[in-house]
Order: C-alpha cells, then sequence, then structure tokens
C-alpha cells in the first residue's frame, strides 16, 4: 500500500493510513503513546537508547534498562500495527542502537504544512495571496501542540507552534480589517480565544468587530464575558483601550425610531426588579455624573462607596477570592435598595452609589453589608472594609 501517512500533532494526535485512523485521545496506554509522540515531534532526527530512557522515565524509576525500553517499543508497535498497513515496514525503526522515524516512508504531518503556510505568507506581497496562505494555515491548527499530552519535553515546541499561529492569527486579522471583513475577524477571534484566553488584544478585535458590524449586543456581551474573565481567571482588570471601546458601543446612535412604545419596551427592564441596580463601570461613570448635577439642583445627599476584599493571607487562591466576591455581590443584593447602583471597580473592589442616604443611614447600610457577608462567608480568608463619601454637586 503506497498511500501517504497523515500525522496531526496541532491538538489531538492521530496517524491516519487509508481507512484507518488511530489516535491518543481516549487511549490510557500512557508510555506507549509518549514514545510515539516523542519519536513523531521528532521525526526528523536520530534519538539513542538514553535519549528516550530519559524522556519516558524522567520521574527516575528503576526500571531504566535498554531491555525495559525494547518492551516499550514493541508495545509502541502493537499500537501502530493497528493501522494494518499491509507492509513490513516499521514506522519507528531501531537499527545499531538508534532509533528514528523511518521517513523513507510517505508521511506528512500538520506542523510541517502549516509552518510552511506560515512561512509563505510571511513573503507573499500581495494581500490577497498572504491572507490565502494564512487561512490555510489557521484551518490546519485544531490546538496546541499534541494537547493531551503534558510532559515537559513539549514546552519548548508547544510554546513554538502557539506563538506562530497567534502571530498569523493577527496577521489575518489586519488583512481582514483592510478589506473590512468584520465577519471573518469574528470567527478567527472566536476560535483564537479558546485557545489564548488570556489575550486582551484578541478580545478587543472581536468586540470591535461585533461592534461595527452591527452587533451591538453581542459585542457588549463579549465584553461583559471578558471582563468577567480577566477578573476571576487571572485577577487583572480592563485595560483602558477595552473599556474606551465599551463606552463607544453604548453611546452608538441606533436607527431612528419614531414609535415611542418600541423605545419604552426596549428601555425597560426585563422582569420584575431585585435588589440594588448592577452596570459596568464604565457605564455607572455616566449614572455618576448624572446623580451629581441631580443632587446640585435637588439639594439631595447622595454618597459615593468603595467596598474592598483584602486577602487576610498569601495562600488565597483565586477560586477563594472569587467566591469571596461572589458573596459579597449576594449581600450587597439583599441589603441594598432598588435604587442603589454597584459595578465591579477592580479584582476585589466594588463601588456603590447610595442616592438619597443621610449619613446615619449610610451608616447602616454598611453595617448590614459586611454583617450578611460574614454570614455568608464564613471562611477567614478575607476581611471587608469600606469608604464612604459624599458626592460633590456638579455646579
Amino acid at each position: 500500500m503506497n498511500e501517504d501517512y497523515l500525522i496531526t500533532l496541532l491538538g489531538d494526535f492521530t496517524i491516519t493510513h487509508g481507512n484507518t485512523i488511530i489516535s491518543d485521545k481516549n487511549n490510557r496506554s500512557h508510555k506507549p503513546w509518549n514514545l510515539i509522540e516523542f519519536m513523531f515531534a521528532h521525526r526528523n532526527e536520530t534519538m539513542s537508547q538514553d535519549d528516550l530512557m530519559n524522556m519516558v522515565w524522567s520521574e527516575g524509576t528503576s526500571d531504566t534498562t535498554g531491555g525495559a525500553l525494547k518492551v516499550l517499543l514493541h508495545r509502541s508497535r502493537k499500537i501502530l500495527d493497528e493501522l494494518d498497513t499491509g507492509s513490513k515496514d516499521e514506522l519507528i525503526v531501531l537499527k545499531k542502537g538508534q532509533y528514528f522515524v523511518n521517513n523513507s516512508l510517505s508521511i506528512v504531518t500538520d506542523v510541517d504544512l502549516f509552518d510552511q503556510l506560515c512561512k509563505r505568507a510571511e513573503k507573499r506581497k500581495s494581500e490577497s495571496g498572504r491572507m490565502a496562505l494564512l487561512e490555510e494555515a489557521l484551518n490546519l491548527f485544531k490546538g496546541d501542540f499534541l494537547k493531551n499530552n503534558q510532559e515537559n519535553w513539549l514546552i519548548p515546541i508547544r510554546e513554538y507552534y502557539h506563538n506562530r499561529y497567534i502571530s498569523a492569527v493577527f496577521s489575518l486579522i489586519e488583512c481582514y480589517r483592510d478589506d473590512q471583513n468584520y465577519e471573518g475577524i469574528i470567527d478567527i477571534c472566536e476560535k483564537a480565544i479558546g485557545i489564548e484566553e488570556h489575550s486582551e488584544e484578541l478580545y478587543f478585535h472581536l468586540i470591535d468587530a461585533l461592534y461595527r458590524s452591527g452587533h451591538q449586543a453581542e459585542a457588549l456581551a463579549a465584553y461583559s464575558a471578558a471582563t468577567e474573565t480577566f477578573y476571576r481567571k487571572f485577577g487583572i482588570n480592563p485595560s483602558k483601550e477595552l473599556k474606551s471601546l465599551y463606552r463607544t458601543i453604548i453611546k452608538t446612535t441606533k436607527a431612528l425610531e419614531t414609535d415611542l412604545n418600541v423605545i419604552k419596551e426596549a428601555l425597560t427592564e426585563e422582569g420584575e426588579a431585585q435588589g440594588a441596580f448592577s452596570c459596568e463601570y464604565e457605564f455607572f461613570k455616566d449614572v455618576y455624573q448624572l446623580e451629581a448635577r441631580a443632587c446640585a439642583r435637588s439639594g439631595d445627599s447622595i454618597y459615593l462607596g468603595l467596598i474592598t476584599l483584602t486577602p487576610a493571607g498569601a495562600s488565597v487562591n483565586s477560586i477563594s477570592l472569587n467566591k469571596a466576591m461572589d458573596d459579597l455581590v449576594k449581600a450587597m443584593n439583599d441589603t441594598l435598595r432598588k435604587g442603589d447602583v454597584y459595578s465591579r471597580y477592580s479584582v476585589t473592589q466594588y463601588v456603590l452609589l447610595l442616592p438619597s442616604a443621610s449619613y446615619e443611614n449610610i451608616e447602616m447600610v454598611t453595617k448590614r453589608i459586611s454583617s450578611s457577608f460574614y454570614r455568608k462567608h464564613i471562611k477567614k480568608d478575607v476581611t471587608l472594609s469600606y469608604r464612604m463619601l459624599p458626592l460633590d454637586p456638579k455646579v
């Protein structure tokens, strides 16, 4: 049989020959698959017995002998025999104490194709040609290099292809922006975020493309999802650029509407209003400025508050901190009035706006929030503190 061996290493590891596919995805034979994957990751190199033993038995077990390695090679070949090639040629060869992939066979790998396409795209002068090559390259990338394998030897190889992929993504986004192909940007950003979740730049391009293509509601939802991810998973605040994009979106002029009932329906909060009003910080600033103007006219007292959770020790992890912040939100919803407004200010802080409140009422409100929080969050891993200041009227 003369068919190619098709090897995928980007995402799930698979070997395809004819109509037969074998994969590491659901196989529990860890060491044989690790050996196979190591050999194909270094398919153009020759490996000594010591190279393979150091890789397979990196934890230093007592059975690290040449005989044990030959047994492991036999088990690996048994897996490869499932391909039923009808040929006596081995994919992994042992010759004179050296191990190597049999490149005399016709072997095609997705990583080689991916790398070639990226290099050709970098040299292509025409944007349409570069765009076509980048699209083809990104379609090959199904996930990080050997994503099911967590061995240390993979780290530099995985990082190389990961960085290559992200660079190709941003190059294609640039091409799509020139063509105003916002739907294309949305598609590649949604896929790329699944691989590079902590990249705020990807979220920015996704939200911007949603906004520019007329999907304002989806853009706002994506912004909320992004800020929640940054707060909860990475413990960082959204950048000024992302916040500025959010403000641009919420200030977008909508299509002319003459039916006031339609506008009223769009503005009405769904369901019965429960607890205080929660909003994004950029919107909170607008509410603050509006209330500052109103209190200058009415003379009413309005207070701005800041509630902070401080970790009680260095051992507090992100999961515990997220649980504490969730309990704080529940405490505020149980305590604050429907006319009060609050917003996430940072990883461990919320800002509050309390209209029509006296200093005495503020003292009671903050004590109730604190008591409610400590009833819900019984672990002593964080402490709650707060500050309150009256608004300066906007005159």
